[in-house]
């Protein structure tokens, strides 16, 4: 169906909703205002007649499950996203407080407004709007909103496994996504996977004069050591067996990734760089981006690292690691061989301590979710839509394709160079406006489909 001049209306009716939403805090890293969140975010679901209930979890943030049954029909669309967000530091570089959702002109500004508050609501307004329209669903709609995205999804997947039955679906739209620099819709078909992890080492009870360098182990050299092993100078990871179980990219992954457009000098202009790693170029980087597994220092930290000076021989030194991986590279898999390089290398006195693990997903291009999108995506924005292989971010989507079986697909309104995971993060109020019609099309599109 067409959408309607009313909905158009209802636009400032949605903007105050998101900015609700927004100004409650929902650091899953720092446990703050998390649980808070959910209550809210349940309570805004039944405010648009989707029935929800708050699913605690154990040792974990609760997951928010809402259901919304269709009297026609027999197919479900399974909705997922998830409502933590990042930490907001460093703070003294944003121009708005990351949690007062301050709009200024088209632009709301706030933590989590791109990823992916914003993306939760345009699918909770597509409910709203279609259940006031035509007092009817065309299809049943489930969704499951998390808050430990952020810091990996530790308990999403015993939370799965418990409730297969409830999970139930014919699809599954990960709506956790956004535009292209061109404005076009980003249709992801997988994402890759990550192994998360904090290499630590420690030698004396307590930090020392540094005159003591000739009897103490330095821990910061010892760590440095041991991530020089990790990588060759062409940044390609050199743990043996690391590359054993990589099935990227085939042939299709080719074609797809043919098709994207890939505009360097706008990336470089926004990244503030002048070349890409290892000087790739057009096709080289792109395929890199997408089918490359990944070894990132997050963070590194030993010893003294105030203003000026202090002679010190530092206790401990510690790094986050992020591995991402492609399909179909098991983490748990190369935690051991990692564990086996280390020690093989004479690092037996690094710990290793694993903070997050998810695995690589993928969904076949002919998915009828898939299609779907791509019909509601011409129809709302007017262009076709960008089909990636699968992302180079990450997130739980292999819980829906391998462990339920359903095709899932991730996509998402929020613009481009939104500032996700920085300062001055936003979502403007057009590119949510397109989004709830998406969110509609998408929903009446794959109701229309014949599987």
């Amino acid at each position: 169906m067409p959408v309607l001049e009313q909905e158009r209306l209802d636009i400032d009716k949605y903007v105050e909703v998101l900015r609700e939403f927004l100004r409650q805090p929902s650091i899953s890293a720092q446990d703050r205002g998390v649980k808070e969140c959910a209550q809210m975010l349940g309570e805004i679901m039944n405010r648009f007649g989707i029935s929800s209930k708050l699913v605690p979890v154990k040792d974990g943030q609760p997951v928010v499950f809402g259901e919304l049954r269709s009297r026609r029909a027999d197919r479900t669309l399974l909705i997922y996203d998830h409502y933590d967000v990042q930490p907001p530091e460093p703070l003294d570089e944003w121009r708005h407080h990351p949690f007062s959702a301050d709009l200024e002109g088209e632009r709301i500004w706030s933590r989590g407004a791109s990823d992916s508050k914003g993306n939760i609501l345009a699918y909770l307004a597509a409910a709203d709007i279609i259940l006031r329209r035509d007092n009817e669903l065309p299809i049943n709609l489930k969704f499951i909103f998390e808050g430990e995205e952020e810091i990996g999804s530790p308990h999403l997947p015993e939370f799965v496994e418990m409730n297969k039955h409830l999970l139930k679906a014919d699809a599954v739209v990960c709506c956790d996504g956004g535009l292209d620099p061109s404005g076009s819709p980003v249709i992801s078909l997988g994402l890759k996977g990550i192994l998360y992890v904090e290499m630590r080492c420690s030698a004396a009870k307590t930090d020392l004069h540094s005159s003591r360098a000739p009897l103490v182990a330095n821990p910061a050299w010892r760590l440095v050591w041991a991530l020089n092993t990790l990588k060759d100078r062409n940044d390609r990871i050199i743990v043996t067996g690391w590359f054993d179980d990589v099935k990227v990219p085939t042939t299709s992954d080719l074609e797809i990734a043919g098709r994207i457009p890939f505009d360097e000098k706008q990336l470089k202009e926004e990244y503030g760089v002048k070349e890409f790693l290892g000087g790739k170029i057009g096709t080289d980087a792109l395929k890199s981006l997408l089918f490359d597994p990944t070894c990132t220092i997050c963070g590194l930290l030993t010893g003294y690292t105030g203003p000026k000076s202090k002679t010190v021989l530092p206790r401990t030194a510690f790094a986050k690691i992020d591995f991402r991986l492609v399909y179909d590279q098991d983490p748990d898999d190369l935690l051991r061989k990692l564990r086996k390089h280390l020690d093989a290398q004479g690092f037996t006195d690094i710990e290793l301590e694993i903070i997050g693990r998810l695995e690589p997903s993928r969904t076949p291009s002919t998915a009828s979710i898939a299609t779907a999108a791509a019909k509601a995506a011409r129809i709302v924005y007017g262009v076709e839509p960008i089909i990636y292989p699968n992302s180079p971010g990450s997130g739980p989507d292999y819980l829906f394709t391998k462990k339920l079986k359903i095709d899932s697909i991730w996509t998402g309104c929020a613009p481009a160079f939104s500032n996700a995971h920085g300062p001055n993060e936003f979502i403007t109020r057009s590119s949510l406006v397109s989004g709830i019609k998406y969110a509609i099309e998408t929903i009446e599109s794959f109701a229309d489909l014949e599987l």
